[in-house]
């Protein structure tokens, strides 16, 4: 019987791919690479101890992008066809599979199965209440089998939508589902591919801005939450034994305990919320590659200490009962470029959890091995599940289709009898309340929650809640409770005072679970539905929030601000905020903050009495900090903060002080608030720079005086001082302005700062003036000279006559500063930037020809002959304004420290053709000044008085009273002919030193 259904099976199988379209392969690396399943199996370098099987290969199991489990103990793959190449994003002619393989609790498969072959766009799946569940961005659909054949029980149904795959960036979409302790469905998204997402039919005031990060969906509410914002590309998530979740990320940091309501770090400078200030960082205390600059460590292949890369896919927090106990609650991710298992040690740290690196686990040893995601499975064991690629992670030279694994890992000759259940009463029972294997809890509570009335499993479980002292059984029970709507009245209440912090945790969250949070822009999404929130219930958080020592349930307090209306958060705030041994906190000062956000916009009595009692001086800086931005419409708040704040110490004072300045950054005047001179009779001189500046904002004319001394050297400040004195006066603009910036551009240690002061007038003599000084500009700071005379055609006409007279030299001007005077529409200036400089590549034909000749010129051979140190200079003037390599450099770019620096045809595309693929984020912004100036960058902050700008050689705040108009262009930040000026052995240089994986020494 058991052969003629393998028959059957494998009979339907082959059905399905007989009308699948064939498969085709664009990769151009030969197949000859690709090692066998089992020489990749056994080349992987493992623990002693530890052995791996190739569970599965190629025709059975191809590009696997996912992976979950069944009941069953099966293997459930999503195989991914439709991602292809740059060029083509996604091959549409094709389909996306999901087949379950068999056998798992031995080393090979026993039986494949096709369960659909109609789906496109697949990453992501989930097997469990009543269906298959897909992530196809732009949508979430749920196939149903009620009856578990594995056969389709009807067409797949759209459960959400709205994940929008962008136009510019393709690889960053939504990923990954699974569920989670407490019945939700969890799934992720990258930062590119903002989309709006809800419900089929929800009308867009009601969407949810999904802006990268973690989302949720209740299955059987069907409501959904956006639970993070920020992240580039997040691409594995799971739960500790305590049901704590984290997820693991690309680029900007590799894992993140996940805190619902967070605003997290991206590698762009806007984080949509502008009125968020500050993301919270990642949650671990190391990195995957070398970013320290102290190359010595890293010298002959060292660097394999750090990790192998900054590209993470899988998440795995060990929990299975086959391993030895020293890897349980490890957390296990895939180094996408280092081939390779990382190993993270999660500890319990302030009001969450750091990550500390531990060794690796596993190497492979196949160049081939692009890892996925690895889970552990019914027998305790590990699977993980390999792409099986050439390329690299952005698929740019092309795909290989017909290759991908599934490799099983376990210890060496443990073999034992694993029986899985047919999930009886009793075996829900002994999965959820004995078993520490984390597939037999998890698959117990997914066939409750797919069959919940059960009256045995009910009572077994309220029992062990109030017997267990064991806090993961005990939240085990108290999460399959709830999801099933079977906790007893009063319980959850009596679990607030559990003596377990994070049962104490759970407790909160779930009292709250069915008050919407806030998504990335604040409760806006939410006014069609009527929050509101238990008295007594919120009494009990407040009593937690003053007199509860544990930091973990304080962070889950001050999440559960955004479930809050917004007129009650003020009362959870008071307590919160008044614990001065969380001031330092990694999460907690902020994550009040987001909560106090709406609070701020709309409650100003009541964020001024938050203020008024506030020990944690991030959150009353930027309580602050939007009291000042708000100054000219609803002064009162900030009025209020003054008379709250002004009796308390320096620090308050200071942090105050230090919120207003922020908040006015780039005014030229402000009202004064009629508390003032009030607050600061009372504080010392501590901060005297600071009060006098902003006298100056509220008009006081001696302040001024005072500031233009300090400025002219009149004192005896410091030179910071005076270089913050000059500033502040052009951010103002006095009529004394350009005599202040004139009898400074002598001073080599303000002629920087005057020279953009005077760059605000528009006089050729200004320009002459500027370069006939510009060898008494110290050499760092030559470039933002450069650019202030690359900002009018009269400035600009003297920089390049001074050029094409050899009185400055002609790669002192960027190819971002030559498209900038082109940007000036002044066809006289063009044409003497083509004399001088020449021409900027346009033509796609000619930047093809481009990236061909240096691909060729950049062979192995000429990069081995590179001298790096040289490399390393070139990148500092070139690059190192705009991107971060090893520690050092700007932030406006992505940091390029773990990107695919190997890989030449990846730097040379991105190089000579940057605006080929332009991510939103980082579009240049052309701004006509009412003065005349064109000042071309990256937006990087904007509020209602000034525009934030990163240049290529400086970051410049420009008032919006002094903008005359502005345009996005479809231009990259990154200029295009970036190397043009340079050298055949400048740029072998530059290229030997960014595909090197450790840094190296400036020359000498």
């Amino acid at each position: 019987m058991r052969c003629f259904l393998a028959i059957m099976t494998l009979g339907f199988a082959c059905a399905c791919q007989a009308e699948f379209p064939p498969l085709f392969n664009t990769e151009p690396v030969s197949d000859e690479s690709l090692m066998t399943p089992a020489d990749a199996a056994a080349g992987m370098k493992l623990p002693e101890g530890f052995t791996a099987t190739a569970f599965a290969a190629e025709p059975n199991v191809q590009n696997p992008i996912a992976m979950t489990w069944d009941g069953k103990g099966r293997l459930w793959i999503a195989e991914n066809y439709t991602y292809a190449e740059r060029t083509q994003r996604f091959q549409l002619d094709l389909h996306d599979r999901v087949v379950i393989l068999d056998g798992a609790t031995g080393d090979q498969m026993t039986k494949r199965t096709v369960f659909t072959d109609n789906v496109q766009m697949l990453t992501g799946i989930e097997v469990g209440m009543g269906g298959v569940w897909l992530m196809c961005p732009p949508k979430l659909l749920f196939i149903p089998d009620a009856n578990q054949d594995d056969v389709p029980d009807g067409p797949a149904e759209t459960v959400l939508d709205g994940f929008t795959v962008a136009a510019a960036n393709y690889h960053n979409f939504a990923n990954g589902i699974r569920f989670g302790p407490d019945g939700w469905l969890y799934g992720r998204c990258g930062g590119s591919c903002p989309g709006r997402i809800g419900v089929p039919g929800t009308d867009d005031a009601n969407r949810l801005a999904m802006e990268g990060g973690i989302w949720r969906y209740h299955p059987r509410r069907k409501t959904v939450e956006v639970l993070t914002s920020g992240t580039t590309n997040p691409w594995g998530h799971d739960w500790n034994s305590l049901g704590e979740m984290f997820f693991v990320n690309t680029v900007n940091g590799h894992l993140w305990h996940m805190i619902p309501g967070s605003h997290l770090t991206r590698p762009f400078l806007l984080d949509p919320n502008r009125r968020t200030y500050e993301l919270i960082d990642f949650h671990a205390d190391h990195w995957h590659f070398d970013t320290t600059g102290s190359w010595t460590d890293s010298r002959d292949g060292a660097a394999n200490q750090f990790g192998g890369g900054h590209a993470h896919s899988g998440c795995m927090v060990y929990q299975g009962d086959a391993w030895p106990e020293k890897y349980r609650g490890q957390l296990f991710t895939l180094n996408f470029h280092g081939r390779r298992a990382n190993q993270e040690r999660l500890q319990r740290e302030g009001s969450g959890y750091v990550a500390r690196h531990d060794e690796d686990f596993m190497i492979a040893t196949d160049t081939w091995f692009r890892g996925m995601d690895l889970s552990s499975g019914p027998d305790g064991n590990v699977f993980v599940i390999d792409w099986s690629d050439a390329g690299e992670c952005h698929e740019h030279t092309g795909v290989h289709r017909t290759s991908g694994r599934v490799f099983k890992i376990k210890p060496s000759g443990a073999e034992q009898d694993t029986v899985i259940p047919a999930w009886s009463s009793d075996a829900i029972i002994a999965g959820l309340t004995k078993s520490r294997n984390v597939w037999h809890q998890r698959q117990a509570q997914l066939a409750l929650m797919s069959h919940p009335e059960n009256p045995q499993v009910v009572t077994a479980l309220r029992d062990t809640l109030a017997k267990t002292l064991d806090a993961p059984v005990a939240i085990r029970c108290l999460t399959t409770l709830h999801s099933i709507d079977q906790l007893e009245p009063g319980q959850l209440t009596a679990m607030l005072s559990h003596s377990n912090e994070h049962v104490r945790a759970w407790a909160i969250r779930l009292a709250t679970d069915a008050m919407p949070i806030d998504d990335c822009m604040g409760p806006h999404w939410k006014s069609n539905q009527s929050v509101s929130v238990d008295p007594t219930l919120l009494q009990s958080l407040v009593d937690l929030a003053a007199h509860d020592k544990s930091a973990l349930v304080r962070l889950t307090l001050a999440s559960t601000l955004q479930r809050l209306p917004v007129e009650r958060r003020a009362e959870l705030a008071l307590p919160l905020v008044a614990h001065a041994s969380d001031a330092d906190d990694h999460n907690l000062p902020l994550m009040i903050w987001y909560g106090l956000i709406p609070v701020a916009d709309t409650q100003h009595q009541q964020i001024a009495a938050v203020a008024a009692k506030c020990e944690l001086p991030t959150t009353l800086r930027l309580i602050s900090r939007v009291a000042a931005e708000e100054i000219e419409k609803q002064p009162a708040i900030l009025d209020s903060i003054l008379v709250a704040c002004s009796d308390r110490g320096e620090q308050a004072r200071g942090s105050v002080l230090q919120g207003i300045s922020e908040g006015l950054i780039g005014w030229q005047r402000a009202p004064k608030p009629e508390h003032w001179d009030d607050f600061v009779n009372k504080s010392g001189q501590q901060h005297v720079d600071l009060t006098r500046e902003l006298n100056v904002l509220f008009g006081d004319g001696r302040a001024m005086q005072d500031l233009i001394e300090v400025a002219m050297g009149k004192t005896d400040a410091s030179d910071e001082s005076r270089l913050a004195a000059l500033e502040k006066l052009i951010q103002i603009d006095p009529p004394q302005l350009r005599e202040i910036c004139e009898s400074l551009l002598g001073n080599n240690r303000l002629n920087v700062m005057a020279a953009r002061g005077l760059s605000k007038f528009n006089d050729p003599s200004i320009g002459k003036a500027i370069v006939n000084r510009y060898g008494s500009f110290r050499a760092p700071f030559r470039p933002q000279v450069v650019s202030i005379l690359s900002s009018r055609p009269s400035f600009a006409t003297e920089l390049l006559h001074a050029i094409e007279d050899g009185k400055i030299s002609r790669s002192d001007l960027s190819a971002f500063q030559a498209r900038q005077i082109l940007s000036l529409g002044d066809d006289t200036v063009a044409q003497l930037v083509r004399d001088v400089w020449g021409d900027v590549r346009e033509s796609s034909d000619e930047k093809k020809a481009r990236m061909a000749a240096l691909t060729a010129q950049l062979g192995p051979d000429s990069l081995a002959h590179s001298d790096r140190s040289a490399g390393r200079a070139v990148f500092a003037k070139t690059c190192q304004t705009c991107h971060r390599l090893y520690g050092v450099g700007g932030k406006v770019g992505p940091d390029l420290t773990g990107s695919n620096r190997n890989n030449l045809d990846y730097l040379v595309s991105n190089i000579v053709d940057p605006s080929s693929v332009v991510d939103k984020n980082y579009r240049m912004s052309l701004i006509l000044m009412t003065d005349g100036r064109v000042i071309s960058g990256l937006v990087t902050d904007e509020n209602d008085k000034s525009v934030s700008i990163q240049t290529a050689t400086e970051a410049l705040v420009l008032s919006k009273d002094q903008i005359e108009s502005r345009k996005l262009t479809d231009k990259s930040s990154m200029p295009e002919g970036l190397i043009d000026t340079l050298s055949e052995t400048e740029v072998r240089d530059l290229f030997g030193y960014l595909s090197h994986p450790t840094q190296v020494d400036l020359p000498e």
